[in-house]
Parts: structure tokens; C-alpha cells; sequence
């Protein structure tokens, strides 16, 4: 994230930060060592120093060597590794990946054409780091197709885990963006990629099948409980559909096969017991997204015309949806083809626009629009078309695509590990269905 984008939230010190992280280095070296292969295991690690970096964000969105903050320098340094020592050369033809190699080739032209060729490689890293993790996950799962990868990946999310259980016993919130109370995300920077990140490690659990069932559901209960805690709202909400799924899924499944119709009904009722309570609980929180949703269209219009009350409608989203779709409005042909330029907003807005297709909109243009909703049909076709544990991947990518209509996970290196792992997790599910199952063997007879 843009340092100047977000303030500071409260962080620990380092007299805490550098013995935990000690203490955290245990078992991240015994997972690494258990993946089962140098792909599972880059996975472990990359997303582990991602999360461990978040906490020492006081540091790392420093500018360190040639104008990088420390996070983009780690975040180039994983990527090269991958690309260097564990992505194959062949599998980057994967055909799932060209809607990504399109953004990326919209992303340069987009800045060459406005005259900015950093910023078409900085967004080309944030691709290339999302192409790594799916690559990587893909081939972590031919060599291990129960995933044992993911059980030991779990161990990734203790940075997370230990950090908000610290924030809560020391009672060091922070404010949240909304202003109506108080969140607990363990000394990070802010709630959106705390979260993000939280809702990964729900994601790993729920495709962590080869985990001791113990283990597994009391890490569910964590990354469940973690993302209540840091209270950002469209998480919240996104993870919902997720979390549904799992619930309906793991008390379908936990029954013998001829019990499952049966049971499969009493998990539907109270699945929708379980929304009713949620419903009422948050309804308070999210009264002004029924609000908007009521009657989207009245308050997208141009900013001078928000009065008071409605800037303060979903944290002022519509506001800054709007300030953006009208900036590019006022553009040029070209730019309305090609955007403005990959993070072309930046110094010029104060906040991002916290739409991923409003996002895009502006960088890139409708160009750069119908690659994005391109990425995702391909992968949520790839998903319905798995094998196995499809109900739960068209969630997930369903949960994805909530996220980023209120904030950006492309923009997060949080959200693009995210992605990277569901893609890569559906692109195996989706090509072992295509390979055929091996038929009863026949003899001839001459």
C-alpha cells in the first residue's frame, strides 16, 4: 500500500516484535521443511514474511534503496526467487493465466502512452508476484494432489494470529476507518489488508483437508473470530458467502453418504438461521449499504453535488467512486480506452479509489476493464468446470469478487496472495477434471 494513503496504526515496539518474530521462525522452518516440495514450501515462506513484514510496517513503508519501501523490495525479491528457482518455465503457458499476461500488457501500454514507465512496472511486479503464487500452488498440488502443503501453509498465518491475541491482552486497538469503534489488529497498519490477509487464512483452512480435524477447525474458529475482530466491513461481508459454504459443506460431508440429503436440508435451514442472526447483529453496520443498494445509480454523480449526509454513506464510497469515474470522464478518447496510467491516482486523490473496476477504470481504461471481469469469468468458469470441492471454490471466488467492489485487493499485496492462491488451487482442480480417469483394463485375445 501507498504509505501516504493510509495513517499509521498502532505498531509494537521492537523489544516485542523481535522475539516474537524469533519465536515465530520455529515453526515456519518446520513447515518449510514438511511441504513436500520446493513449491509447497515457497508458498509457506512467501506468505509468511508477507505477514510477518505487515507487523513491522513502521519500518517497511520506509523507502530503503532506489526509492523502494521495504515491502516493494520484498515483494520483488520473492518474485524473482520464484521465477528464478521454483516456477517451471512451461507452466507460465498455462492458458487460465493469458487474461493476467493481458493486464499486465495494458498495464505498460497504458503507462507508456502517458508517459510513465515505472508505474507499468510496478504494476507488472504486483502481476508477476500474483503469477508466481498461482504457478507455485499449481505445482505444489501435482506433487501433492491432498494438499498437505495447506496444513503446514496454516502455520504462515500464526504473524496474524499471535499479533491480534497480543493487541487484545495488552489492549492496543485501534480506531476504525469508520469512526464507530474500536478494532484489534495486532500493531498493523490498517484494517482492510489486516483482514484481507485473515480472510486468506480462512481460505487455506477450508482447503486444508489432509489436517487433523482438530487443528483444522480450531484454525477455522481463529481466522474466523480474527476477521470479526478487525471489524472492516466489507471483509466482513465478502466472507460471508465463504464462510456459509464451509459451514453447510463440513456438516454435509461429516455424515455417512446416505445421510447426506437429509442433513444436507438441516444445514440449508440453518444456514439461513445463521444469515437472519447475522443479519440483525450487523444491521446497524451495514444499514447505509441497503441505502445505496436501494438506488445505486442516485448517488454516483458529480462530487460538488454530495451533500453532507450523503458523503457519509459507506465511508464516503460513492463519493470517491464517483470523484474517479468523473475524472475519467473529463479524459481524452484514448484515455478513456486506456486509462490514465497504472496508479496514476496517486498524489492526486487522497484515497484509492476502493473499487477494483472504478480502479481499473481509471488506469486502464475499458480496455483494462474487460481484462479484469475477463481473469475473473475465466477462473470462476475454471472453478465450476474442478473437480472436487467445487461448491466451496465458486464461493471463494465469489467472496473475491464481493471484496473488490469495496475495496481493492489487486492494489494489496495482501489480496493478490489471496487471488494467486485461489487461482492456483482452481486451475489443478480444473485441469485434473479434463484429464481422463483411467478406464478397466482390457485384454484382447487373438
Amino acid at each position: 500500500m501507498n504509505t501516504e494513503s493510509l495513517p499509521y496504526g498502532p505498531a509494537f515496539g521492537l523489544g516485542i516484535l523481535l522475539p516474537v518474530t524469533a519465536m515465530l521462525l520455529v515453526p515456519l522452518v518446520i513447515a518449510a521443511r514438511r511441504a513436500g516440495s520446493m513449491a509447497g514450501a515457497f508458498v509457506v515462506v512467501a506468505l509468511w514474511l508477507r505477514y510477518i513484514a505487515g507487523a513491522y510496517h513502521l519500518y517497511m513503508f520506509k523507502p530503503f534503496a532506489a526509492g523502494l519501501s521495504g515491502n516493494a523490495l520484498l515483494s520483488i525479491g520473492v518474485t524473482g526467487f520464484g521465477l528464478l528457482f521454483v516456477v517451471r518455465p512451461a507452466n507460465l503457458a498455462l492458458k487460465w493465466l493469458l487474461p493476467v499476461y493481458a493486464l499486465v500488457a495494458l498495464a505498460l501500454l497504458s503507462a507508456v502512452l502517458n508517459g510513465d514507465p515505472a508505474g507499468g512496472i510496478n504494476a507488472g511486479v504486483k502481476y508477476a508476484y500474483m503469477t508466481v503464487i498461482i504457478v507455485a500452488v499449481f505445482q505444489a498440488l501435482r506433487i501433492d494432489p491432498d494438499a498437505r502443503f495447506l496444513s503446514w501453509a496454516m502455520v504462515s498465518f500464526l504473524p496474524l494470529l499471535v499479533f491480534q491475541a497480543l493487541s487484545l491482552a495488552l489492549h492496543l486497538p485501534k480506531g476504525s476507518e469508520d469512526g464507530d469503534g474500536l478494532v484489534w489488529i495486532g500493531g498493523y497498519n490498517h484494517e482492510a489488508a489486516f483482514s484481507v490477509a485473515m480472510m486468506t487464512g480462512f481460505l487455506v483452512g477450508c482447503f486444508a483437508k489432509s489436517a487433523p480435524r482438530p487443528i483444522r477447525v480450531a484454525f477455522l474458529a481463529a481466522t474466523f473470530l480474527g476477521i470479526l475482530l478487525a471489524g472492516y466491513r466489507t471483509t466482513i461481508l465478502a466472507f460471508a458467502p465463504l464462510a456459509l459454504a464451509v459451514f453447510l459443506s463440513g456438516l454435509t460431508l461429516s455424515v455417512r453418504r446416505d445421510q447426506r440429503v437429509p442433513m444436507a436440508v438441516s444445514a440449508g435451514v440453518a444456514g439461513v438461521l445463521l444469515v437472519a442472526v447475522g443479519v440483525l447483529l450487523y444491521s446497524a453496520k451495514f444499514a447505509d449499504l441497503g441505502a445505496f443498494l436501494s438506488d445505486p445509480t442516485a448517488l454516483i454523480k458529480p462530487p460538488r453535488d454530495f451533500d453532507y449526509l450523503e458523503r457519509q454513506v459507506m465511508s464516503a464510497r460513492p463519493l470517491i467512486w464517483s470523484s474517479y469515474i468523473y475524472a475519467w470522464a473529463e479524459g481524452t478518447p484514448l484515455q478513456h480506452l486506456f486509462g490514465f496510467g497504472p496508479e496514476s491516482w496517486v498524489g492526486l486523490f487522497k484515497v484509492y479509489p476502493h473499487n477494483t473496476l472504478v480502479g481499473t477504470l481509471y488506469d486502464l481504461g475499458w480496455f483494462g476493464v474487460a481484462a479484469m471481469l475477463a481473469l475473473w469469468t475465466v477462473m470462476f468458469t475454471a472453478a465450476i468446470a474442478a473437480r472436487g470441492e467445487r461448491f466451496k471454490l465458486l464461493a471463494a471466488h465469489f467472496a473475491f469478487f464481493l471484496l473488490n467492489m469495496a475495496t481493492m485487493p489487486f492494489w494489496q499485496v495482501e489480496g493478490l496472495a489471496m487471488y494467486g492462491l485461489l487461482c492456483g488451487y482452481t486451475i489443478y482442480a480444473a485441469r485434473s477434471a479434463q484429464v481422463p480417469r483411467p478406464g478397466p483394463l482390457r485384454f484382447a485375445y487373438s
